[in-house]
């Protein structure tokens, strides 16, 4: 049997379909290559993305026992944890410094990078109040001066994601009137 003989076909250009998929498929692979899904390089430099995930701003923090204990103690206590404190000096005839109470309970859970308010005895014989300067955006050694200055005593607490030595902020903050000689937290890249 003779089929009969058809017409000539017109050229018609390559569907767009079939050449779409391999160039979808290329775009994607590039995405996810420039985005790291699948990259070894965070293990081999000793960083893994879910402790990135978990320790910085924002993670996970949990309030620590901070029992009966003085505020530079309970300070290295919080920031241990990830957390600040948020001093407030009351009238206490309990030793200066020690801690009173605490704004969140031991297990409480918070975001790195929150702050606990802890209540600190000024003792029983408070010195005059004066006013905390502002030791922020400063290297830590000049903050550490201008509070040493005015009369406080100065802890400082090294945050590791903040600019080297410099002051982001203090507890007690500046302008608050707190006993002269009074413990000021002072948190500065490190």
């Amino acid at each position: 049997m003779v089929l009969p003989e058809q017409p000539a076909r017109t050229h018609r250009g390559p569907t767009r379909g079939p050449r779409l998929v391999p160039l979808l498929a290329l775009v994607l692979m590039v995405a996810l290559v420039a985005a790291g899904c699948g990259s070894d390089d965070d293990e081999a430099s000793g960083t893994t993305t879910e402790q990135a995930a978990t320790t910085g701003p924002g993670a996970a923090a949990t309030v620590p026992e901070i029992g009966p204990s003085d505020l530079a103690q309970a300070a290295q206590l919080l920031a241990d944890e990830g957390l600040r404190v948020a001093v407030k000096y009351v009238p206490s005839t309990d030793p200066r410094g020690r801690i009173l109470g605490q704004s969140r309970p031991a297990g409480t859970e918070l975001q790195r990078g929150d702050a606990v308010s802890l209540n600190v005895s000024t003792g029983p014989s408070p010195r005059a109040n004066v006013t905390v300067p502002d030791a922020t955006e400063k290297t830590e050694a000049e903050g550490r001066a201008a509070l040493e200055q005015a009369g406080f005593e100065v802890q400082t607490i090294k945050l590791p994601a903040v600019t080297p030595d410099l002051v982001v902020s203090h507890s007690p903050a500046a302008a608050d009137r707190v006993p002269r000689g009074s413990l000021v937290i002072l948190y500065a890249g490190g």
